[in-house]
């Protein structure tokens, strides 16, 4: 097991400086998917883990209503995702599954029929759901940060209801370990802007300069976390996302058992300093 890497200081404008902030360090944040739960099934990359999802839509409706071929309805989709999401992010629109439907079939000349398009929706998400599964040591890494004393938190950026992840959470034996959550979708704030992160630790009462958050996409999770004031981790889950030159998080890890020895080390440096 590789161990973690520290990485170059950030260049945010965080007001704490590396011994206070590790003295006052209780608390920490976790991205849910590529993170603690795989959804992409059988698919290496995004959009074609969305394929189950948009399969499912697709035999919903067509016994419904006229629709073209699957491989123009589905591609049709993968093209909108990308917009669709950069809006979310950017503030201009929040993008639900429903969404991402109404926009498909629009873009096909379907029309979006009252009543199908929330039902669509809903096999959409549960074909997805479907295909996930649980990362290696996700349950017994949460053990560990509890048993030291964390607060745990999640912020995940998310076109899928939040009771859809929360019923994953269970499923898997993991929502126990949570002590609040933020699901984009819901809650219309989207990583990387500060919003989701200041929202948890709102109801955590905590400061960014108490919180470290840990994800797999450098671009939302690492500039996120920063920008709320937090320490961030990249967690080299998969080959989905690089790292950015430009984006320097405060750590690396290859894998979810190094975490609690990095936050351990970040104590353990405190304690010999001065």
């Amino acid at each position: 097991m590789g161990r973690a890497a520290p990485a170059s200081p950030s260049s945010n404008s965080r007001n704490k400086d590396t011994k206070e902030l590790v003295l006052t360090l209780n608390t920490i944040v976790f991205d849910l998917g590529g993170t603690l739960i795989e959804y992409a099934g059988e698919y290496d990359s995004w959009p074609d883990l969305e394929t189950p999802g948009f399969r499912a839509a697709y035999a919903f409706l067509q016994q419904e209503m006229e629709l073209p071929p699957f491989a123009r309805f589905r591609d049709t989709g993968f093209s909108l995702l990308p917009l669709l999401w950069r809006q979310a992010q950017r503030t201009t629109a929040n993008f639900r599954v429903v969404d991402l439907l109404t926009a498909t079939l629009n873009a096909v000349g379907a029309g979006s029929p009252n009543g199908l398009v929330d039902e669509a929706a809903a096999q959409y998400t549960a074909a997805i759901q479907a295909q996930a599964w649980l990362i290696p040591d996700a349950r017994e890494t949460l053990a560990a940060v509890k048993e030291a004393g964390f607060k745990i938190g999640l912020v995940s950026n998310t076109m899928f209801p939040g009771k859809a992840h929360q019923e994953d959470l269970i499923r898997f034996g993991l929502a126990d370990f949570f002590d609040t959550m933020l699901f984009s979708a819901d809650e219309n704030k989207w990583k990387p802007t500060p919003d989701p992160f200041l929202h948890v630790l709102e109801a955590l009462q905590e400061r960014g300069e108490t919180a470290v958050y840990i994800g797999d996409d450098p671009a939302s999770d690492v500039v996120g976390a920063q920008s709320a004031g937090m320490r961030a981790i990249y967690y080299r889950s998969s080959n989905r996302f690089a790292l950015p030159a430009d984006v320097k998080p405060d750590a690396a890890v290859t894998a979810l058992p190094e975490l609690p020895d990095l936050l351990q080390s970040w104590r353990d440096a405190h304690g010999t300093a001065g």
